[in-house]
Order: C-alpha cells, then structure tokens, then sequence
C-alpha cells in the first residue's frame, strides 16, 4: 500500500508548451561563426529563389478563375501540370539553401480519393511550412491575412487555400464548413493539409485535436514529422526561445534532419462520422500508439493558463488548468477564490440536487449555455465518463488555487466538501497531481495531503 501510495505521489504532469533550451559554448561560437560566414549568403540566395518564384506566381495567375481564386473549383491545365510544381520545387530550393538537404519519407502517401485529408503531426513550429512543400504544396486553411503578405501572398493561392477569419468569432464554425463543402465536393481537388493540434507544441506529446478535420467524417492520412537534430531549434513555442531566435540558430546549423511517416489511413466507423470528438480522440490515440508519443489532455487555449498556473505557484495539471480557463470565461478570474467560495456556499443551501449532467453544472455556475471551456472542465472532472457530476467538484479546485491557505488545509476543506468519503479522494489528487485514480487508496490516513503538495 505505501509503496503504490509513494508511486502516486511522483507522477509527473506533461507541460507540452514549454521548452528549455541550453547553449553550450561551442554551440554558441559555430552559429556566432556561421552568422558571418554562412547566413549572408544563405539568406540572399533565399531571397533571390522566392523573388523568382513570386514573378512567375504572379504572371501565371493572371487569367485566373474567380471560382479557382476562391477555392471553390481545383485548378486545371497548365497551371496544375507544369506552373503549380515549378513554383514547389522553387520552394523547396529555397529550404534546401536554408539546410533541408534532403526529407526521407516513409510508409505510402495515400491518394486524395482514398484520403482527402492530411494530418500533419506534432506542430510545433512555422517553420513546419516545409512539410507543406515536401508534400508537393497541398491545400491548406490560412488567415486572410496571408493572402496580403509580400511575396508569400501570392504563392500561396497556388495551393488553393481555404481561408479564415481570425476576428470572427464565427470563424471556426465557417471554416468547418468549408473543409466539409471542400472534402465531400467530389470535384478533383488535391489532399487537404491540416494541423490537426490546431497550433504549436515541444513535441513531447500530441495536443487535443480539433475538429475541423473531423467533421466531414471522410476518410484520413496522419503524417508524422520527426527533427533530429541535437538541437532543438525548430520548436516554437508558448515559453522559450522567441522565432527570430529560433530561425537564427536554425539558418545557423549546416543541416537540419528531418523525416515524414505516412502512418496508415484512418478509416472512420459510422459512430465515429456521427460524432467528430469520438472520430478526433481515436486518431490521436491511433498515432500515439504507432509514435509511442503520448496523448495531452491539454489544447491550445490552454497554454496561457498554464503559465498562470505556473506563476501562481500552482501544479500544472489538467484539471487545475481547464478550472483557471473556466473562471476566466466566468469572468471570475479577477475575483478571489475566497470570494467565489463564499458565493457558492450560499447557492449551495438552496440549490438541489448536487449531482447532474453538464447543464446542470452550467446552471450552478450561473450559465445559460455551455461553453467549450466548461465542456473541457467537465469531460476531465467526470472521470467514469457517467456524464454526470456533483456540482461542488468546482468549488474544491477554488480551494486548490487558494495562495492563502497551506496545503494541508486546502486537503481538509476539499475532503469536507465531499462529505468526508474516501472515494472522493480521486478528485482532490486529479487537481493536485494530475492523479487519475487512487483506488488502491482505501483508507484516509494513508493520504498523506504533505507528501501530495512536495514539489
């Protein structure tokens, strides 16, 4: 029992936004080196390829359809026979210059018919552009803003790109559509490339999918990227090493090493194309189990609450994570927890019954709807998946974020909200320690609420 016990309490809690990065001095002097004699010229050849692919970008789309402009129709004759790969292989010159000598890939890119969909994961970075090219420029979803950006602009509507809106707060609604419209036209469209995770990670485990990839329920192709460098100066991300640095080191190594795996295509169920979540979760899962990379129960909008958490000198688990984000959307961020606390307590006198579903939960909290943070707080607290809840799960994480109190206390209070029984101790260390289960556990003395909060 104390040996398990002991095992619980050293869980560690995957921070996927986070990356260290240490210099030797010999790291430092070759790129300090390299600056003066390597990426002057690197970097003007660079420019020299792109500027020539621009010209002829810009020459060859005039005449262009208004429906092949906006992506509604493929591309068709000499623009896609001989402009499209011309204008790819000048882009994948312009890589190569910059050190991406060569990118094995392995296992079969499948058809646009037996795939119409490309996952392309872990993303940890911009410069991740270049598995786009390798992959022969396949379509892609881009900010608008792309559209009006020098040079890039240009060449990017040879991929025929489905564009979104980031000011629209309707924009994640119209872009999934737009993939669906895109995927099930029938119409003679290449593969559409998407990065699944929806933003950057470190590459130590696969972020939440989004589902945009999802919903059309067609048919996927997960594609893995690998960099093998020593030297980590590809990952951008939430805390680290900024992107001008990170390029400056980059264009700095003599070689970057790369490699893609086309992992089997994923044919979804009939469950699965009737509910994109469940179709999202099972490829996730799928690529984890070929990679051995692990799956997070974080997403994107999670990373600023993390360092939020981390500045507070909280743990970085989940469940603390989607509870900051909560009280965010709440508006109760800048409220005390002791506040919030006092305010619970008093709806809790008149508000019955405790346990009940999502809405339920929305309603305690004074929600008439529930938003995506409180589905995210509520999927990771209902840990039996029974889809029901008891409402004081809430107040408990108030206590864990509480900067006033120690931690023996938060333990005894928690323990006390959920009346004292000892199953409920699987809620206070999914909080504390990211701990999913405490089953072993049978009685209470043998939590010992000191060696949970050791760091």
């Amino acid at each position: 029992m104390e040996e398990k016990q002991q095992q619980v309490a050293t869980v560690d809690v995957i921070n996927p936004f986070v990356l260290k990065q240490e210099l030797s001095q010999l790291q430092i002097f070759k790129s300090v080196i390299l600056s003066v004699i390597l990426l002057p010229v690197r970097f003007l050849l660079m420019m020299l390829i792109l500027l020539i692919a621009w010209l002829i970008g810009v020459s060859t789309l005039r005449g262009i359809s208004q429906e092949q402009a906006e992506g509604k129709e493929p591309l068709t004759g000499w623009r896609r026979r001989w402009a499209k790969p011309l204008i790819a292989n000048l882009a994948r010159f312009v890589f190569v210059v910059g050190g991406w000598f060569w990118i094995p890939q392995k296992g079969r890119r499948a058809t646009a018919k037996e795939a119409p969909i490309l996952l392309v994961m872990p993303h940890s970075s911009f410069l991740d552009t270049i598995l786009v090219i390798a992959l022969r420029c396949p379509s892609m979803v881009v900010k608008d803003s792309t559209e009006r950006t020098p040079v890039f602009g240009s060449l990017v509507k040879y991929t025929q790109p489905l564009f979104v809106t980031s000011e629209n707060p309707d924009s994640r609604r119209e872009i999934a559509e737009k993939i669906r419209e895109r995927v099930t036209s029938g119409k003679d469209f290449e593969q559409l490339l998407l990065f699944p995770e929806g933003g950057c990670g470190n590459r130590k485990a696969l972020l939440r999918f989004k589902l945009g990839a999802f919903a059309p329920g067609v048919p996927v192709q997960p594609v893995f990227i690998r960099y093998k460098n020593n030297l980590d100066t590809i990952t951008w991300s939430w805390e680290g090493p900024g992107a001008l640095k990170q390029l400056w080191l980059t264009l700095t190594q003599f070689y970057i090493s790369c490699e893609l795996e086309f992992l089997p295509v994923y044919l979804p169920s009939e469950q699965e194309r009737q509910n994109p979540r469940l179709f999202a979760d099972n490829v996730q899962q799928f690529v984890s189990n070929w990679t051995n990379m692990p799956v997070s129960d974080f997403c994107l909008e999670d990373a600023r609450f993390l360092k939020v958490a981390k500045d507070r000198g909280l743990p970085p688990t989940v469940a603390l994570v989607k509870l900051l984000r909560l009280r965010k959307t709440l508006g109760n961020q800048d409220m005390s927890p002791e506040d919030e606390l006092k305010q619970l307590e008093e709806k809790r006198k008149s508000f019955a019954p405790l346990r009940g579903d999502i809405q339920h939960l929305a309603s305690y909290l004074g929600l008439e709807r529930s938003p995506e943070a409180l589905k995210e707080f509520f999927r990771i607290l209902d840990q039996e998946r029974k889809n029901s809840l008891d409402v004081r799960v809430y107040d408990i994480g108030l206590w864990m974020i509480r900067t006033d109190v120690k931690m023996k206390e938060k333990m005894q209070k928690a323990f006390q909200i959920l009346d004292g029984k000892s199953e409920n101790l699987d809620i206070i260390a999914l909080y504390w320690k990211g701990i999913k289960s405490l089953k072993t556990l049978k009685a209470t003395d043998k939590f010992d609420p000191e060696e949970l909060s050791s760091n």
